[in-house]
């Protein structure tokens, strides 16, 4: 494009330059500041009325345009029109410019009284569309530039109402400026983009600037002839239309974004950030924006960020790498993966860091919950490993033979599975009494009689208490009342106080059996029974009775 279209925000930054305007104002755009740029391009005299408009725009909420001269490369003033639209976000976001160079229009227009001719070669030149007309005779002239911007051949007309070739949704404000410019207390000045109907039916827009001359003086002042130009700004109209549906679609992009996005200069002080940063930290972009990153990371953590820099300011393309913030109330610290790069000025040097943040605190948290899980079962299957080995050890030692001694094994180890498998399905990590002595007892249906609270027993507990209760029921179905159609067993289990401190008290009574003997020697039973809590084991006639009495907090632990 040969006009020249930048984007800056309000407070000074700026965002684009095309080429067009990196090749005319050159160093002058790598002042930091706004108010420096414009001092280094535009003609002192004209800078008042540049800051006039401004402030009118702003406060009206509306585009603005303003005429003034800017520097050329070689140090010459050429008079422009600069066009600014502006993109709202609550409040002025940015605004999006572009420059027309109207120089030769406008001295041609200065001496358009001496020198018609002068007028018509500018108006070539700039490929400008010319027309005068008069009130007074309804004389209208349209220079060729202008009826080819209508579509219109050389021979045809001009036309004598305008009104008909602007587009419906224009026309009635042009109506209205032009009989503003007709006014003889006014400027006499008439100024407007709009669009234009062309004879092939197509439509473009057009910038139209025209002046009126006045004849008589006090009241019988009035209107004569009006003179102007028009210029196709279709082209510029649709560039700055994609410039702004990019930047609005961008916008949209980053600020629906999950992820955190933000830029930094290279100091570490955030210079932009999407609203995901609330999401995550509490802040609002607004609180973040001009503030240093070494407020929001722990202290020890700023060497690593300077170090990343560096690494990129050495020819790194992006750093990953993950780091920390602190939430807005300081009590809660977020870990962020973060992927980071330069971005380049014009020169090719770099100006600013561009970062993408996600969160990964619960992934952060989770890896650290499994790796925990992890120590604790390597843990709980050493002592898993270390009880069986106590199992097998004693159980060898102490049997007559091999057989009983296959069969006690295989016993033991099966009531130790079941406690296992209780212990590692339950949400507490722990497992129900009843259910421990049910399984010991399935096989014996009815006869067993269990009575007793609710109570949950931590793993140790329940792995030395499903052995006891096999034991017991092994020796029922050997000896005692289970070895008989008629015997059963009494279970019951309770939780009082002794010395200030709840205990277990938990009843195996069998009743209906044969006459019970001893069996003359202690095996490694007789001793699992003695190894919980503080038992008691009676061989009364009627059958076995044995009692265990343990602290709550062992059978918890």
């Amino acid at each position: 494009m040969p006009h020249k279209v930048w984007m800056v925000r309000p407070d000074g930054p700026a965002i684009y330059y095309n080429r067009a305007m990196r090749d005319f104002a050159g160093e002058a755009l790598k002042f930091p500041d706004r108010s420096s740029r414009e001092r280094a391009l535009i003609h002192p005299e004209d800078l008042p009325s540049l800051a006039a408009a401004r402030d009118r725009a702003i406060e009206e909420k509306q585009d603005w345009a303003v005429e003034v001269r800017l520097r050329c490369p070689d140090a010459s003033w050429r008079w422009h029109r600069l066009n600014f639209s502006m993109l709202w976000d609550g409040e002025a976001d940015a605004w999006l410019a572009a420059a027309t160079d109207i120089h030769d229009l406008k001295q041609a227009m200065l001496a358009a009284q001496e020198s018609g001719e002068l007028l018509r070669h500018a108006a070539e030149a700039a490929r400008l569309g010319v027309y005068s007309f008069d009130l007074q005779t309804g004389e209208h002239i349209w220079s060729q530039e202008l009826k080819d911007i209508f579509g219109l051949s050389g021979e045809s007309v001009a036309p004598r109402d305008i009104l008909q070739w602007i587009h419906p949704d224009d026309r009635e404000r042009v109506r209205a400026l032009r009989q503003q410019s007709f006014n003889p207390e006014g400027a006499g000045t008439f100024e407007d983009q709009h669009r234009i109907i062309r004879a092939d039916g197509s439509t473009r827009w057009v910038f139209v600037k025209g002046r009126m001359s006045f004849v008589g003086a006090g009241a019988k002042r009035q209107p004569k002839r009006g003179v102007g130009f028009v210029l196709d700004v279709t082209e510029r109209k649709a560039a700055d239309q994609a410039l702004a549906h990019s930047e609005e679609r961008y916008r949209a992009l980053v600020d629906n974004a999950n992820d955190v996005v933000a830029t930094l200069d290279l100091e570490l002080r955030f210079t932009s950030v999407n609203p995901a940063i609330e999401r995550i930290l509490g802040y609002s972009p607004e609180e973040i924006v001009g503030t240093p990153l070494s407020q929001y990371v722990p202290e020890e953590q700023l060497e690593m960020h300077r170090a990343m820099l560096r690494r990129k300011l050495d020819g790194e393309i992006a750093t990953q790498y993950e780091m920390q913030l602190f939430a807005k109330n300081r009590q809660r610290l977020f870990t962020l993966e973060i992927s980071s790069k330069l971005l380049f000025g014009d020169d090719g040097s770099p100006v600013a860091i561009h970062a993408i943040a996600r969160d990964v605190t619960e992934r952060k948290n989770a890896e650290a919950r499994q790796a925990m899980l992890i120590r604790e079962l390597q843990h709980r299957t050493k002592n898993m490993l270390a009880v069986i080995q106590s199992i097998t050890s004693n159980t060898l030692r102490r049997s007559r033979d091999l057989e009983s001694a296959h069969d006690a094994l295989v016993g033991r180890l099966h009531a130790l599975a079941n406690a296992q498998e209780f212990v590692a399905s339950g949400a507490t990590g722990g497992a129900p009494l009843r259910e421990l002595i049910e399984a010991a007892l399935s096989s014996f249906g009815a006869r067993a009689s269990l009575t007793g609270y609710p109570i949950v027993a931590g793993s140790a507990f329940a792995q030395m208490f499903a052995l006891v209760v096999h034991e017991l029921a092994t020796n029922a179905a050997k000896h005692g009342s289970l070895s008989s159609s008629e015997g059963r067993v009494l279970i019951s289990w309770k939780v009082e106080k002794l010395d200030e401190e709840p205990v277990l008290h938990f009843s195996w009574v069998e009743k209906g059996g044969p006459p019970v003997r001893s069996q003359g020697r202690e095996g490694f039973g007789s001793q699992l029974l003695s190894m919980v809590g503080k038992p008691e084991m009676h061989l009364k006639p009627e059958g076995l009775e044995y009692a265990l009495t343990v602290a709550m907090s062992e059978v918890m632990r």
